[in-house]
This record gives structure tokens, sequence and C-alpha cells, in this order.
């Protein structure tokens, strides 16, 4: 092999992926680290308060029933463990309400990232990636579930080859079948 050859293969071999990408598309994929972070802390956070309210409904169980048997059931006895569950529920629902205002100012700056698709084309809700609407149900690039929107768009590109899984012509370059979402 070639010095030429070697000092290019160094070089490649030492880039980290990154490197490689635009400042564009490294901003984008730090919006979406982001995203991916903020939703599992919050799953996590919920998860927590979840299991907080399933302890509240077990304890009221067992008030009810210990108090069942002492012929001493009064409601009021209980009242507190409901209200502790209902302020449960509204801590989620207030943890939600925010996490989607969060999520909305990062899709944001995403569109604003994203290139627009060409003439005739949707973009991808997910990753932005041009489509013919009214032609694929899935992404081409993410394999995410389009939305069916009839556009009038134009003719897609001529095929490659058909899907493996379900015979639909495939657009060059698809990591995933724009017919039935399966990955190629």
């Amino acid at each position: 092999m070639s010095n030429f050859m070697k000092g290019i293969k160094q070089t490649l071999g030492t880039q980290q992926p990154q490197q490689v990408l635009s400042e564009a598309d490294r901003a984008i994929m730090d919006i979406e680290n982001k995203k991916r972070t903020i939703s599992q802390a919050s799953m996590n956070e919920q998860n927590a308060i979840k299991s907080k309210i399933s302890e509240e409904y077990r304890k009221i169980g067992e008030t009810s029933y210990s108090l069942y048997i002492e012929d001493g059931f009064e409601l009021d006895k209980i009242t507190g463990m409901f209200e502790t569950i209902r302020g449960y529920y509204q801590t989620l629902d207030e943890k939600q309400v925010k996490l989607n205002e969060i999520l909305a100012r990062y899709d944001e700056e995403l569109a604003i990232l994203r290139p627009a698709p060409p003439a005739g084309q949707a973009a991808c809700p997910n990753c932005g990636t041009g489509y013919m609407p009214g032609e694929t149900l899935f992404c081409s690039k993410c394999g995410s579930k389009v939305p069916e929107i009839n556009a009038g768009a134009t003719v897609p590109p001529a095929p490659q080859s058909a899907c493996p899984h379900c015979s639909a012509a495939l657009i060059p370059d698809s990591a995933f079948c724009a017919g039935c979402g399966n990955k190629l």
C-alpha cells in the first residue's frame, strides 16, 4: 500500500464520526440527544410518582379493611390518602405539560436546523427527510410512519429495487422501506 493511501487510512481511521458531520448535523444530533435524555428522565420521574400512587392505593385498601373489621369504617379516616393521590395525579399532569413545552421548543429548533424538503415533498415529522405525500407510509430514512397527506406531489425518483418484505419500489439510498417501514 502506498504511503499516500496509508496516510488517508490513518486519517480516516482516527476521525470521530462527529468530525465528519456538518455543524448543523451536530446541532441536530445534540438537540435529539437532549430530547431523549429529558424524555427518559421525565419517564423515570413519572414512574416514581406512579409507584407512590400505587403505595397510597395499597394503604387505602389496608386501612379500609382494618376499619371494616373493627366496625369503625369512617370515610374521613382515609380522605387524606385520597387527597394525597389527587396531588400526585396533579403533579403528573403538571410535569407532562412542562415536558411537552420543553420538547416543543426543541422541535422548533430542529425545524430551523433541518433543511426544507424538495418542492412537492413533505418533511418526515421525526427526522425531516422529504417524502412523497400520499405515496409513502413510512420515512425512507428513519422508518417512522408519516402523515398521509395528498398534496398532489410529483412522482418520486426512479426506484433502484423492490422491498424484499412488501415488493414496494424503493427510493435510492433508503434505510427503510417507504411502503412497509421495514429496515432494508
